[in-house]
């Protein structure tokens, strides 16, 4: 009976280990993770398991960085013309990604539905 206790509070007390680890893990996120808006990684395409080309805004400025575990490397800074294609084809990339209103699903599937109904007589 006394080893059922004790692995009841062993395993009561790795509960309280694990979740003060995990609230003291969230509070010292908040201050490690700072958001720079001097720097963004605007799209990153890996190239092997190690190393990856990406685009990359500093300030006003927009480069083509190749990333691996020895170095990283600027190939290429973009010029006004470039960026702003790169730019406009991101944003071009992200409506066309976005979810269709429900309105229009419900159209589609009744014009399908009524076409079906209409074939059938």
């Amino acid at each position: 009976m006394d080893i059922f206790f004790s692995l009841i509070k062993i395993s009561v007390f790795l509960l309280i280990i694990i979740y003060l680890i995990n609230v003291s893990l969230k509070y010292l996120n908040k201050y490690t993770n700072q958001t720079n808006s001097t720097f963004r990684i605007l799209r990153k395409i890996a190239v092997s398991k190690t190393s990856s080309i990406g685009i990359i805004q500093i300030i006003d400025k927009y480069y083509v960085m190749s990333f691996s575990e020895q170095k990283n490397e600027i190939l290429k800074e973009l010029t006004e013309e470039e960026a702003g294609k790169f730019l406009a084809s991101i944003e071009q990339v992200s409506r066309s990604k976005n979810a269709p209103e429900f309105s229009d699903i419900l159209r589609k599937v009744t014009k399908k539905l009524s076409n079906k109904k209409g074939s059938s007589k």
